[in-house]
């Protein structure tokens, strides 16, 4: 892949990005005038300036919304007061989710998304002045429901207008991963990609390295998907191992005087962060403080309160996420959290960890070998495996394709970036059919 120094442009001219909008990590790709893909920098604030987290925060100081880094750093700089949502991309196909109020008005799904379209062109125009067009990644599969598929598409295609960009196409993201290995390639091959995201994982097997026209369409030999990624393992972690610290096994007195479990449905929003917040309403309130006076155990039902009244979700996820990412190198680590009464130190094994996750490596299997199946080919002809996305890297996540195919055909690269670098080689293909 192509860095350094990107020169601007002013020769009225279409220009081509690619766009990798991830569930917890963005990209952005350009066709440069000499015809050479740049990955760009998203975020000046970022560790990592060519990956923009997905987080958007509404800035009490701003009145308005920011994403990235800096959405980070004014959540921690107004103490945490504002509101910060992430995974917003997982509500795509989501039609229950029409709107949500932030501070003093509602906003549509789209007014979300758009805030980091929003930051996408402010870098394009950094870079060039003439009209964009953007090639968007999207996962194989939303939602196995095909009039909330159109939803999902039809969302992210508005929400791109709104940040005035008018010529929007998307590419599914395993084929633009796929597109990335096959720019490394001396001679053809038959691969299988896997793009492992946040919310999702997708596989796709393709010809690549034998194309004799812009159009890849017929190389392309089947495709599959599954609702389950990087957030799916963080939610195992807290739903096992940390949900018994904010009272799933405590009990309360109802006013019958009956001994009553925990609410069911409020594990479930605990057990993924974005979803916290709904436990934030006045009736989940007033909820928790019946519960927590009737609690026989009320210091663990107190501790959920202060997670949810401060705020803190997003530090104990994250805490989770780091805990789960030193997984990969060693074989024990401690998720140790520490705010007001709640007070988390906990040992977790990368064989309980494996554990915890074994029914959902068991659909992802399922799915590869779906895709396989669709194919009407075998493991013995596939010449390489391509992974990428963050967890790509579990090892118990590559073991699934090593067992399946061999060590010797497993490949990979930049897992953050290797789809926006993909998805502006396809700019770059539709490039050239537009002239």
């Amino acid at each position: 892949m192509m860095r350094g120094p990107l020169a601007t442009t002013g020769t009225n001219a279409m220009q081509y990005f690619g766009l990798d909008f991830g569930t917890t990590n963005s990209s952005l790709a350009w066709v440069s005038p000499d015809g050479s893909v740049r990955l760009c920098d998203l975020d000046p604030l970022a560790p990592n300036l060519n990956v923009l987290r997905s987080l958007l925060y509404y800035s009490l100081d701003e009145r308005g919304f920011v994403v990235g880094q800096r959405a980070i750093d004014e959540y921690l700089g107004e103490t945490m007061q504002g509101t910060l949502i992430q995974s917003v991309k997982t509500f795509l196909a989501d039609d229950s989710f029409v709107e949500t109020f932030v501070h003093d008005r509602y906003y549509k799904l789209e007014d979300l998304i758009a805030c980091f379209f929003h930051q996408v062109r402010q870098t394009i125009r950094t870079l060039t002045q003439d009209e964009a067009v953007l090639v968007v990644g999207r996962p194989a599969v939303f939602i196995d429901q095909p009039e909330r598929e159109e939803l999902a598409r039809g969302r992210m295609q508005r929400a791109a207008q709104l940040a005035k960009f008018y010529h929007v196409d998307f590419q599914f993201e395993p084929i633009a991963a796929g597109l990335t290995y096959e720019s490394t390639l001396a001679r053809p091959e038959l691969a299988l990609i896997g793009d492992f995201g946040g919310g999702t994982s997708d596989f796709t097997v393709m010809r690549l390295g034998a194309a004799d026209s812009l159009d890849r369409a017929s190389d392309i030999l089947a495709s599959s998907g599954v609702q389950i990624g990087g957030d799916t393992f963080d939610a195992r972690i807290m739903d096992v191992k940390l949900t018994p610290q904010f009272g799933r096994d405590t009990t309360f007195r109802s006013m019958e005087g009956r001994q009553m479990p925990f609410p069911t449905h409020l594990l479930a929003l605990l057990s993924r962060w974005h979803h916290i917040g709904f436990l934030r309403s006045q009736k989940t309130r007033e909820q928790l403080r019946r519960i927590h006076y009737a609690a026989n155990q009320p210091e663990l039902i107190e501790a959920l309160q202060e997670l949810v009244e401060g705020n803190y979700a997003f530090f104990l996820f994250r805490e989770i996420e780091r805990a789960k990412a030193a997984l990969s190198s060693r074989a024990e680590v401690s998720i140790r959290f520490h705010a007001e009464s709640i007070d988390i130190d906990e040992t977790l094994r990368r064989d309980e960890f494996e554990t915890l996750i074994a029914e959902d490596l068991e659909v992802i299997r399922t799915t590869m070998r779906r895709a396989l199946r669709d194919a009407a080919v075998t493991p013995d002809a596939i010449d390489a495996v391509f992974l990428t996305g963050g967890s790509a890297q579990i090892p118990a996540v590559q073991r699934i394709f090593v067992d399946e195919f061999g060590p010797a055909k497993i490949r990979s690269q930049d897992y953050l970036t290797s789809v926006a670098f993909g998805l502006a080689l396809d700019a770059r293909r539709r490039s050239r059919q537009d002239r």
